[in-house]
């Protein structure tokens, strides 16, 4: 496999190709060039402690919604605001966003989406994504421009975003429209599914250093299965392949994965902050202007912090005995909240009202507390012990999602193999640890170096391979709605209505893949429709999806419309046959229109994000 896709010439057709990682809490991107495609370059931003390849996901825009800058610089330029008091309420400034493309089928991302900003002002979300993933190209543009003697343009390079896996088609259909707004040509942009990619990378690292021992299936290729977890900022996103004997990969069972990244443990953190300090004193401390850039500097300390959180012990002497104890998570406590907490005081009882030291007064809050135990304030850092911080903070978190990937292991059975855990909350060693211990003996769990960086790496590999992904699981069963003759014996009346030719039953789900259906890109379903209508100019059809397998009518409970085709007729006034189809097993899903008598093909529009479309209530 190896020497087999060394040779394998790039795909593309332009000098380079370049990802471009957007994700809940970081960003990034990387690139390659066509004649050297294995050796996957990547940015480094200069910001926080020093240099990383990848920058927050920050937004700043002016008050006129202009751009004014993104990541690090957009913190820094944010925090500079804020010292001015009420200037920074004029500015939009937004941060951990992308979530809000992860909407249940009922309430699916939409052009009138809109994104709220922290001055509670909020605009549309399409224009937040399109000054993101324009900045991350121009970034990239100019890198290249610092870097090279010949100009390199945008018409140069083929693109690739990434995208989750669980995410639906509506979901990355607005990523495209973003993308192409922001200046990318649609022919030279793809989508990448964020745990294919990196189990792209996977399989391709060892070609970065010509280092086959850094192949993580090594002598076990042929039929092997294996589990991708990416573990976000924001979801974790899981995927079962299967290595084919070529060498691609199959997918073997449909995606799945929620909202059980990194940002669940600041959300478990801040409720426990909110039980020592009260909600009160959170509350001020949260959206309160005055104290902003306390806040940040608090959340981006404690990123770090959550990161590199280990379970470890020590031997302490008690009553003349060595015993072994908990190490304790230390976590430098903002000024503002005493300042907080004063204020609070002083209007409870303005009388008997005293200052008093930061430790005294943490000291009393934890006196108060149901984790007095294991709770102390030294040197103005709270001290909390490493198993209580493990068991209320990390654990709900992990519970779940270990729960979740045991489910997985039992579906497929006891030939997988390996676990692979990518993304940036993989590098947690207490996610690691987590995951290790539920799997021990059953199969391996393999790390890969930069966990956080194997995504944008492989959907660099993604876009000069496309080919290397075999096959995938359909997450929904698709269907049309047609319109066949009424069947008394098994349409329900209601259904029933009269046109032309006789009676009809509406609202049939005419079934073109089923939901778990193992498809190969490129698969293709038809079916001819006869316009019922002389006269149309146009014929319309709607496409559902739904989470069932046999949906009988498109009103069914699980059904959701995913869009309309509208396709053009040549001969109004006259019965035509027009053939339909859905093009699957890609990452994106394609639509063709063709009418039968001249055999031209039609130009179809299928728009997922013109209106927000409900759960039918039955």
């Amino acid at each position: 496999m190896a020497e087999s896709v060394r040779q394998n010439p790039s795909k593309s057709s332009k000098l380079l190709v370049a990802a471009i990682d957007f994700g809940t809490t970081y960003s990034g991107y990387a690139y390659s060039w066509k004649h050297e495609w294995t050796e996957v370059k990547t940015n480094k931003w200069a910001g926080g402690s020093g240099l990383s390849y990848k920058t927050p996901s920050v937004l700043l825009l002016n008050e006129d919604k202009s751009f004014n800058s993104f990541g690090y610089d957009a913190e820094k330029k944010y925090s500079s605001l804020v010292e001015n008091g009420t200037t920074c309420k004029k500015y939009f400034y937004f941060h951990r966003f992308k979530m809000i493309l992860k909407k249940p089928l009922e309430k699916r991302v939409h052009r009138k989406t809109e994104c709220i900003a922290e001055n509670g002002k909020s605009i549309d979300a399409m224009t937040v994504f399109i000054h993101c993933i324009r900045h991350m190209k121009e970034h990239l543009l100019k890198e290249l421009e610092d870097k090279l003697t010949d100009k390199v343009t945008v018409d140069d390079i083929d693109f690739v975003l990434t995208v989750p896996a669980i995410w639906d088609d509506t979901a990355k259909m607005f990523m495209r429209e973003a993308a192409i707004q922001a200046g990318i040509k649609t022919a030279q942009l793809r989508i990448a599914l964020e745990p294919e990619a990196a189990s792209i990378y996977c399989r391709l690292a060892h070609l970065e250093s010509n280092d086959n021992s850094n192949f993580f299936m090594a002598g076990k290729e042929k039929g092997a299965k294996y589990m991708v977890v990416d573990l976000g900022g924001g979801t974790a996103d899981i995927t079962v392949h299967q290595i084919n004997k070529d060498g691609t990969l199959a997918e073997i069972m449909p995606a799945s994965g929620d909202s059980w990244g990194g940002t669940c443990i600041d959300k478990e953190f801040h409720g426990f902050l909110k039980e020592l300090f009260g909600k009160d004193v959170m509350n001020i401390f949260d959206t309160d202007s005055d104290y902003t850039e306390d806040y940040y500097d608090f959340w981006q300390n404690f990123e770090t912090k959550k990161r590199t959180f280990e379970m470890k012990s020590e031997k302490q002497e008690e009553n003349g005995k060595m015993v072994q104890t908990d190490t304790n998570f230390a976590i430098s406590i903002p000024v503002a909240i005493k300042e907080i907490i004063e204020e609070i005081e002083k209007k409870k009882d303005p009388q008997n009202f005293k200052k008093k030291l930061m430790e005294a007064f943490v000291k009393d809050l934890i006196a108060k507390s149901s984790y007095k135990s294991d709770l102390s304030c030294i040197g103005g850092k709270l001290q909390v012990k490493s198993s209580l911080f493990k068991r209320k903070i990390f654990d709900p978190t992990l519970n779940l999602l270990v729960k979740h990937l045991v489910k997985i292991y039992q579906d497929i059975g006891k030939d997988l193999k390996v676990i692979l855990m990518v993304g940036g909350f993989s590098e947690c060693s207490i996610v690691q640890e987590a995951v290790k211990e539920k799997f021990e003996g059953k199969c391996r769990v393999v790390i890969p170096n930069q966990a956080g960086l194997s995504v944008v790496k492989g959907a660099v590999f993604f876009g000069h391979q496309p080919d290397l992904i075999a096959e995938r699981v359909s997450r929904y069963t698709y269907g049309i709605q047609t319109w066949p003759p009424f069947d008394e014996r098994k349409h329900h009346k209601s259904k029933k209505v009269d046109i032309g030719d006789g009676p009809r039953c509406k609202d049939i789900f005419f079934k073109f893949v089923t939901k778990g259906e193992r498809i190969k890109p490129g698969h293709k379903k038809s079916h001819i429709f006869k316009v019922l209508r002389p006269g149309d100019q146009k014929l319309e059809c709607g496409v559902y999806i739904s989470n069932e397998q046999t949906p009988m009518y498109v009103d069914d409970k699980g059904c959701v419309k995913l869009g309309t085709l509208e396709i053009p007729l040549e001969r109004s006034g006259r019965n035509s046959d027009i053939e339909e189809s859905l093009i699957f097993g890609d990452t994106e899903l394609h639509v063709t229109a063709c009418d039968c008598t001249s055999k031209r093909e039609h130009t179809v529009t299928f728009d997922l994000l013109s209106e927000e479309i409900n759960f039918p209530e039955s």
